[in-house]
C-alpha cells in the first residue's frame, strides 16, 4: 500500500496530513469498497481517482504507469489490496519514468 503517515516537511507541517486531506475522497472510496476488493482483487494494486475505482493491476509499476497515463501527476490513490499499512520515510518517492 502506498500511504505515508509520518512524513514531515522542513517547515514543520505534516505532509501526511496534506496528502490525507488531498486524497480523502479516494481513501474513503477505497475503505468503503475494501470488502468487495478483498474478494476479487486480493494482492492486486488498485487505483482510485476521486470516488471512482479505476482498475486493478498485478504490480505497483503497472498500476502507477496506468494512473500516470490516464491522469498525469495526480492526485490518485494506489493501494495493494490486503497488504498491511506502510509508513514510508520522507525520502521515498514513487516516480514512473517513461522508457526512452
Amino acid at each position: 500500500m502506498m500511504r505515508s503517515e509520518t512524513m514531515t516537511e522542513a517547515g514543520g507541517g505534516s505532509m501526511a496530513t496534506d496528502a490525507t486531506n488531498l486524497l480523502s475522497t479516494e481513501i474513503q472510496a477505497y475503505e468503503e469498497k475494501l470488502p468487495e476488493l478483498e474478494k476479487t482483487y486480493l494482492g492486486k494494486f488498485v487505483v482510485f481517482k476521486g470516488a471512482d475505482f479505476v482498475g486493478a493491476w498485478d504490480t505497483l509499476d503497472t498500476a502507477g504507469a496506468e494512473a500516470v497515463a490516464r491522469f498525469g501527476r495526480g492526485p490518485y490513490l494506489i493501494r495493494q489490496v490486503g497488504a498491511p499499512r506502510l509508513t514510508l520515510p520522507a525520502s521515498v518517492l514513487f516516480r514512473h519514468r517513461a522508457a526512452v
